[in-house]
């Protein structure tokens, strides 16, 4: 077997490309994400430049892995800088077991050492971990998923347990009830399904992120493009006082997520100082998912951001689903110490490809 290595040219080998993202990603048929439309927005609409960087693996003509990193721009301590945000790693299954994952990892990471000081990924399949640790990669912390259900119809359908369903319902209604937090009135929210109508946007995330000492940059380019993959709709939540600053912010979806029809938050920023917020946000939430006939709101971020975000004391439970955040510390940089430290971090699905 001869492998070669290259930089992955779109115009010439993207039906190769999309053909192996169906092979190694199956759940995803059907869904925009495996079309030539959802891949352009992905690799080559960021707001910054370069756009992306791919490499791609070959035994002969036929490519049988590909690598493909996204500059995402964040404040380490006091300097900005762009990152490789690590999506889309492949390996065709006809080719496992012969080490593919590992040398793709290696020349890939190698190639973006001199791009970025260091690379970040969020993989939930624990068989990939061991290729990513034998090329440098650590693993700081976990980020659970968290949920919320608001009623067990299609979970216990899922299950073939539709018929306790009914009484399921009353206890976690009761449970819902027991766990509410307090609504304080001195607050307002607005929902808006376009990010540009989120009046004072940049202002909010650049003070938020004056806050935490690892953040994504997420100004409103960045939202744009975030926010803007083809055939997704988001929601968006934010949060006021009485006179009109702004002091929360959610972003969120419809998904299926197990077979149970769910809103998944990407984003959830609140400014230090106003946490009796939280109890509006969960109420408004509900209320939605309530309307919508959605069963359960889900989120994913580190236990040291869920106990911030008071998301236990809201009714959300940590599912058996864990994310894991990787990091390769490219060129020492930033020290380990500033990386790896879970309290120096807020991170959630908008910081990676996924949702």
């Amino acid at each position: 077997m001869e492998l070669s290595f290259e930089h992955f040219d779109f115009s010439k080998d993207l039906k190769q490309q999309r053909e192996l993202f169906k092979d190694c990603f199956p759940e995803t048929k059907g869904e925009t994400i495996q079309e030539e439309k959802h891949y352009i927005w992905k690799f080559h609409s960021f707001p910054d430049s370069p756009q992306s960087w791919e490499y791609s693996s070959y035994i002969g003509a036929e490519m049988v892995g590909y690598y493909a990193a996204i500059p995402y721009r964040y404040k380490i301590g006091n300097k900005i800088t762009s990152v490789g945000m690590v999506c889309d790693v492949m390996t065709s299954s006809h080719h496992r077991g012969k080490g593919i994952f590992t040398k793709m990892g290696r020349y890939s990471t190698g190639k973006l050492s001199s791009e970025v000081p260091f690379t970040m990924g969020y993989p939930i399949r624990k068989e990939v971990i061991p290729g990513h640790l034998k090329v440098g990669w650590k693993i700081p912390f976990s980020m659970p998923l968290y949920m919320k259900f608001i009623r067990l119809d299609a979970l216990l359908s899922s299950r073939k347990l539709d018929f306790i369903a009914p009484l399921a319902n009353v206890f976690i209604s009761i449970y819902n009830g027991i766990i509410k937090t307090r609504i304080y009135k001195k607050y307002s929210f607005s929902l808006t399904t376009n990010i540009k109508d989120v009046q004072g946007y940049d202002s909010f995330v650049k003070e938020w992120s004056s806050t935490v000492p690892n953040a994504l940059i997420k100004d409103l380019p960045f939202a744009i493009w975030r926010y803007g993959a083809p055939e997704r709709n988001y929601k968006f939540l934010s949060i006021r006082t009485d006179v009109g600053k702004m002091i929360g912010f959610l972003s969120f979806r419809n998904i299926i997520k197990e077979g149970v029809p769910s809103f998944g938050i990407l984003d959830y920023m609140v400014l230090p100082g106003y946490e009796n917020c939280h109890g509006l946000i969960n109420r408004v939430l509900v209320d939605c998912a309530k309307k919508e006939k959605v069963d359960a709101i889900m989120t994913m971020m580190s236990k040291e951001s869920a106990t911030q975000y008071k998301l236990c004391k809201n009714g959300f439970f940590k599912s058996p689903f864990v994310f894991y955040l990787i990091i390769k510390n490219l060129t020492k940089e930033f020290s380990d110490e500033k990386l790896f430290n879970e309290k120096n971090w807020h991170l959630m699905w908008v910081d990676s490809d996924d949702l």
